[in-house]
């Protein structure tokens, strides 16, 4: 009976296995690192401008003329978009760093390349967004009308960016779990972007049928936010 509990074979190593590597964290990427500093520097570029465009926007925020007055004023609708492209960058990070834009083949991809990923994202949104506003003006939209409307988003990426960044350094602060962190700010998004759509709204129906408009709206910009969840979801 000894014998038998003496013989055996153990298969277990009998040296310890080696530690897994830890994944690297998204600002370890080299690519993150740069997009980041490069970040920075657009926003402290235009950080004295966006103070002096603050008032101008609070009205468009708060009244459907507000947004109809900034675009009427030319320099200040010039400032207004350069601000609003060199804020593009820094919204796309947040939205790869927290996996807010996550379709599934950026899982695929090399941990460098989910940031070009998502800013190619955002890039074909826009890009889908004018080809529909520049199909409807001037055919069956007033071109002043569908300038007013098209640009009133820029608007909206100026109220965003400050909030996420504010919500991702509370909830960094007091270690909320990355996945309450990503569903936070995807509501985030979608109130602020339904506050644009209703704005938007607004400013078609002052010229529009209520019919019209929702067609407008249908056509203009919940077609390509459609196709942009569609994309996320499928793919």
């Amino acid at each position: 009976m000894d014998d038998l509990f003496r013989s055996g074979t153990l298969e277990m190593s009998s040296s310890p296995l080696e530690t897994l590597a830890a994944p690297a964290l998204w600002s370890d990427v080299l690519a993150n690192r740069i997009l980041i500093l490069v970040s920075i520097l657009l926003i402290l570029n235009h950080l004295l401008d966006l103070f002096r465009l603050t008032p101008p926007l609070l009205y468009s925020y708060s009244r459907a003329r507000g947004a109809e007055a900034l675009e009427q004023s030319m320099g200040t609708a010039r400032v207004r978009n350069r601000i609003a492209l060199s804020l593009i960058l820094p919204f796309c990070l947040i939205l790869d760093c927290f996996h807010v834009l996550r379709p599934a083949f950026i899982d695929t991809l090399p941990a460098g390349w989910s940031a070009p990923a998502t800013i190619g994202l955002v890039l074909a949104y826009l890009i889908l967004r004018g080809l529909c506003y520049l199909f409807l003006q001037g055919r069956h939209l007033d071109q002043k009308i569908a300038t007013t409307v098209r640009r009133n988003l820029y608007n909206y990426l100026m109220l965003i960016l400050p909030i996420l960044l504010l919500q991702a350094a509370v909830m960094l602060l007091v270690r909320v779990p990355d996945e309450t962190i990503c569903s936070v700010m995807r509501w985030t998004l979608t109130a602020v972007w339904a506050f644009a759509i209703g704005r938007s709204g607004q400013i078609l129906h002052a010229y529009c049928s209520g019919f019209s408009t929702f067609l407008y709206l249908c056509a203009l910009e919940i077609i390509p936010a459609a196709t942009l969840v569609a994309v996320v979801v499928n793919f």
